[in-house]
């Protein structure tokens, strides 16, 4: 199972400029941007890292788009650097590890593997889903509630290099998704935990006109 083929991701990050557009992009959202969208059809909540707002277009069943919230036509984006991030999830299947394919395709070198509190962090080397993006590039997987979640961060050609804030970006944008995922679930588990109460009892008032 290769978790980053994904046409729909090439099409985007080839049609999405990795730099600041002034008046912001066409089809961008409000002033404050998306900083949050279910994938897996509510497995997960994904959110985005600081500075970064997902790209309403780009939204699929499993799979979405995050860049700089200046570049969408969003406020909010401090000092984040100029770049793009995936995400893709998809089922787990057993309790197994993090596999190769979890990391990239067969397309892609992964050049060495970090595996911190279940995320799974590595730099890769192959051909990013469009011209724009600087190879070498970032993978992280991890478990997020019944999915894998797997994102991907690209730097732009011309930018800064992202260096050691490349994994930090991962690292960030996973622990916000499993935490915002966890609080959901706990949630739905409270409100389906509670049977509605057919028969109310009389406020203070009520009761005195009994």
């Amino acid at each position: 199972m290769n978790t980053w083929t994904c046409k729909v991701c090439a099409l985007l990050l080839g049609s999405l400029t990795l730099a600041a557009c002034e008046g912001g992009l066409p089809g961008a959202g409000p002033d404050e941007g998306i900083r949050s969208a279910p994938l897996g059809q509510g497995a997960v909540m994904l959110v985005a890292p600081s500075g970064f707002c997902i790209d309403a277009r780009s939204l699929r069943a499993r799979f979405a788009l995050m860049a700089r919230c200046d570049t969408l036509g969003a406020n909010g984006a401090g000092d984040a650097p100029l770049a793009l991030i995936t995400a893709t999830t998809v089922p787990t299947n057993g309790d197994g590890p993090i596999v190769a394919d979890d990391l990239g395709g067969s397309s892609e070198t992964v050049l060495e593997r970090a595996d911190r509190d279940g995320l799974t962090l590595a730099p890769a080397r192959g051909t990013p889903p469009s011209p724009e993006p600087r190879a070498p590039y970032w993978r992280a997987a991890a478990r997020v509630g019944d999915q894998i979640t797997a994102l991907a961060t690209y730097e732009a050609q011309d930018g800064a290099p992202l260096g050691p804030r490349a994994p930090r970006l991962l690292e960030q944008t996973m622990q916000r998704t499993q935490d915002q995922t966890v609080a959901i679930t706990v949630a739905r588990a409270d409100n389906s935990a509670t049977p509605p109460d057919n028969n109310p009892r009389p406020g203070l008032l009520g009761g005195l006109f009994e």
